[in-house]
């Protein structure tokens, strides 16, 4: 047994050794034969190999141009793109946000659109698809949406795909199978179908307004930045109707102070009150009722820099302390005139006395004969006449 097992064993063996082998077989080309046979100048090129290198580079080549193919495929994108409801509330949010933020940094009104969504946000507690979908015109959506639409209120229970198919079903128009009268019976009643879902939808707005109004779909953030706008907003309003009621009590003020018993502005000196008489009373009036006009004086080119700094404090003060400097300048004006007349008198005239001569009045001859007056009195003079 166990020889027949070795003769088994010893036949596989042989057979596996007994492979055939390939035999390579090169091609000895005598060179010999070749006038440049021997020459080391001559270059020798194997066209065996040139042509499998061509070979190659081609392969090479078409897998390039292949994958620039799949690439400009990948890359390549449709002309028109369908916007859908989504980007149409992303933009709405974003024009909200940029609104909001301009309208607190500048104190501007929203725009009127704006506001009445912030109004609906705040009165319902419903987000921005909701005011968009309030606020769809019904009339210019398409044919194909309303029912979409429609069906999609109505048999909600469907999926796209089965509405689509019971839509297709009931109003769809095959011209090769359909007669005219199945085609314009199908016309019919897609016609009655639209217009039986844009009633819907537009009774559906009211109805939803209210839904919304039971049941805020605001998050607290939403509704934390919604109040603090609002406040806002009253605030802005309650400090706007108390600079209006300011603005109109200064302006009373003013046209009486102005009126017709105006005389001058009056400055306190000491116990006594002098009065700066004014020529053109309105034009002070009207120049004096914006304080603006008093610092404009003082800005730069830019209209809002004040540069003339020294002037603008100098001018400041002195309508802050005017009774104190009216009264500087009247004590140094008395002091001034004091000095004056005491160097006046001190000044003593020791120019000579002049003595009068005689005077000719209408023929008749007059000399004084004494300055004062006491000796005028107790003397006696004669007029003569010449002869």
């Amino acid at each position: 047994m166990t020889e027949e097992n070795k003769e088994v064993i010893e036949e596989i063996t042989e057979e596996q050794n007994e492979q055939p082998i390939e035999e390579t077989i090169e091609e000895v080309i005598d060179e010999t034969k070749f006038d440049s046979a021997g020459d080391p100048d001559v270059i020798k090129i194997d066209l065996d190999a040139v042509n499998d290198q061509q070979q190659e580079q081609e392969v090479v080549e078409e897998k390039d141009n292949n994958v620039e193919q799949v690439v400009e495929e990948v890359t390549e994108q449709p002309v028109m793109e369908e916007v859908t409801e989504e980007e149409k509330v992303e933009e709405v949010a974003e024009a909200v946000e940029e609104a909001v933020e301009e309208a607190v940094a500048t104190g501007k009104p929203l725009p009127e659109n704006i506001q009445k969504l912030v109004d609906f946000m705040d009165e319902t507690g419903g987000d921005i698809q909701d005011y968009v979908n309030l606020n769809r015109d019904v009339s210019s959506m398409d044919d194909s949406d309303i029912l979409d639409e429609y069906y999609r209120s109505k048999k909600s229970h469907l999926t796209a795909e089965e509405r689509n198919f019971l839509l297709e079903e009931k109003f769809g128009i095959d011209e090769e199978i359909d007669d005219e009268k199945a085609i314009r019976s199908k016309k019919i009643a897609l016609k009655e179908q639209v217009a039986e879902a844009k009633a819907y939808l537009d009774r559906q707005k009211s109805k939803y307004y209210e839904d919304i109004k039971a049941g805020s779909k605001l998050t607290q953030e939403q509704q934390d930045a919604i109040n603090f706008y609002h406040k806002y907003n009253k605030d802005q309003e309650s400090q706007k109707k108390l600079s209006e009621k300011s603005k109109r009590t200064f302006l009373n003020k003013t046209d009486s102070f102005f009126g017709q018993n105006f005389k001058g502005f009056e400055y306190n000196v000491g116990d006594k009150k002098y009065r700066f008489n004014v020529k053109d009373v309105d034009k002070v009036k009207k120049t004096q009722v914006d304080i603006n006009n008093f610092v404009n004086k003082f800005v730069g080119d830019d209209k809002s820099t004040i540069e003339d700094a020294a002037g603008y404090h100098k001018s400041l003060y002195t309508a802050m302390n005017a009774d104190a400097i009216a009264k500087h300048f009247y004590e140094q004006g008395k002091a001034d005139a004091i000095k004056g007349q005491v160097a006046k008198d001190k000044n003593i005239n020791l120019d000579p006395r002049k003595t009068h001569g005689e005077t000719n009045v209408g023929g008749v001859k007059y000399k004084v004969l004494g300055q004062s007056s006491s000796e005028l009195k107790n003397r006696s003079f004669k007029i003569r006449k010449r002869k």
